[in-house]
């Protein structure tokens, strides 16, 4: 199923000037980048011509002329990634493949303005044909405001719906991709980790508790180990639960990277950062699974009448409550 792929990038004055010179190739070599084959960049073309001068000096007189704030930390400019699935776009002849950046083009055009895009550059000497689109976020009140023009969460789902509604009505077959807000993904809480890092780090009284508990039947330390292990067992249950939930998470951050990967959807510095997050949610989510399966080692180790009597317990205090 081929996908119509919008996708959005903020840039802030420092990096102006990079996606300048990626978008229109004005570097004599990209070793960063080994999927563009520059043999082939004679066939690239624009839809809509760059400025006589920088992206960085029209951005500057566009936003005089329009009387904008700008301040140190403002989006100067949004770059748009236009394209579709790989086998989609391949299968389209080079005239089918202008209409279909033309009419996208259009789209995006409507909802920020004709006059605010500075340039519309198709890239052929890359793995997938796709176009970058440049606009000033220059709202109709004369406000320099990417959050306007875009939105939040849920105007970027109706951006994404509004886009293959239009895409779709020249392209029957072209699908729309989950939207987040259907799927209710999210991110894993803070509080997840800061639970699983003290019962991490209770670890050893936890084993120190239980060994009191097998060696001594009566008694001070027994007191003292059941009081510890039931103030740890309602929050290593809680760990444990929410562990089940999150690892939903993870897999759909691994599709969604897979997916990007046979779409060639995403602009480079947006493919990297995805690539991090999933790694750097891998990682979190095996520390948490490593605890988990830790804490659940330690509660086989507790005697069945006394974790019978702590769960008693613990389900007493929550109907006192």
């Amino acid at each position: 199923m081929p996908y119509a792929i919008l996708r959005f990038q903020k840039r802030k004055a420092g990096s102006v000037a990079a996606c300048e010179r990626h978008n229109e190739r004005k570097k004599e070599a990209y070793k960063s980048n080994p999927d563009i084959d520059m043999s082939c960049s004679k066939e690239n073309y624009h839809i809509v011509a760059p400025p006589r001068y920088t992206y960085k000096k029209e951005i500057n007189h566009m936003t005089a002329a329009a009387g904008c704030r700008v301040r140190r930390d403002s989006v100067m400019l949004v770059e748009t990634l236009i394209t579709a699935s790989p086998e989609f776009m391949h299968n389209l002849s080079a005239t089918e493949q202008k209409a279909y950046f033309t009419i996208a083009l259009d789209f995006v055009a409507e909802r920020v303005g004709k006059q605010n895009i500075i340039s519309a550059v198709v890239h052929m000497d890359e793995k997938t044909p796709h176009m970058h689109l440049c606009f000033v976020p220059i709202t109709q009140d004369g406000k320099l405001s990417a959050k306007t023009l875009l939105g939040n969460q849920r105007s970027l789902s109706e951006w994404q719906t509004a886009y293959h509604a239009h895409m779709s009505a020249s392209w029957s077959e072209l699908e729309r991709g989950e939207s987040s807000m259907i799927t209710k993904r999210k991110h894993i809480p803070t509080w997840l980790f800061k639970l699983g890092g003290r019962l991490d780090k209770q670890h050893d009284e936890i084993v120190q508790a239980l060994s009191d508990i097998n060696a001594f039947n009566a008694g001070k330390k027994r007191d003292k180990a059941l009081a510890l292990l039931s103030a740890w067992l309602p929050d290593m249950e809680k760990f444990s639960r929410e562990i089940k939930k999150q690892s939903g998470y993870i897999e759909s951050l691994k599709q969604k990277v897979s997916q990007a990967e046979k779409a060639a959807d995403y602009m480079r510095d947006d493919k990297l950062a995805e690539e991090r997050k999933v790694q750097e949610a891998n990682r979190r989510i095996f520390e948490l699974q490593r605890t988990n399966q830790q804490l659940e080692r330690l509660v086989k180790r507790i005697p069945p009448d006394v974790l019978a009597e702590l769960q008693k317990a613990g389900k007493g205090q929550t109907k006192e409550r």
